[in-house]
């Protein structure tokens, strides 16, 4: 299998081309990128002892449009989205009534980011047609949400403001 996808990695590679990039031109672009970084749990809202964590993520992926106003220069918009969904069981011991209790919780973590950014790229000379290479700068949003549940229970809605860091 490893060698499937490296042989399709590589043909894909010899018969692609670059973008015709001349002023009045319209790009579109999917794309999809990797490793989800959340995976990672930045957020460091995991219990420490957890059972049966099941994660279900959707790594960076997103549309990219973008105008030639000249040969060199291109204006456009890039949208991008990823989540991460964290299903897990915790189990906690509580001392009451000299006598230890064991608590189990079921959690619920949903992590998902969206940016939306206005583009501008300057196209850099290359002496080969079939090559694309730019330089972007792009200034937008980056919006970031963090949910959980408990058994059920919605116990924490964050939004960018809350989860902003100094």
């Amino acid at each position: 299998m490893k060698k499937t996808l490296v042989l399709l990695f590589l043909s894909v590679c010899g018969l692609s081309h670059g973008q015709a990039s001349y002023q009045g031109n319209h790009h579109f672009e999917l794309y999809g990128g990797g490793p989800n970084f959340m995976k990672f749990d930045f957020y460091n809202s995991s219990p420490n002892s957890t059972n049966g964590v099941q994660n279900l993520s959707i790594p960076p992926c997103g549309l990219r449009y973008s105008y030639m106003i000249s040969n060199d220069v291109s204006v456009g918009v890039d949208l991008l989205y990823n989540s991460l969904r964290q299903t897990y069981s915790s189990t906690d011991t509580v001392f009451v009534n000299n006598e230890w209790t064991y608590i189990n919780a079921d959690y619920v973590d949903l992590k998902s980011r969206l940016r939306i950014q206005a583009r501008f790229n300057f196209m850099l000379p290359t002496s080969s047609p079939n090559v694309d290479s730019y330089i972007g700068v792009a200034v937008g949003t980056n919006n970031r949400w963090k949910k959980q549940w408990v058994n059920g229970n919605i116990t924490e809605n964050l939004t960018s403001v809350d989860l902003v860091t100094v």
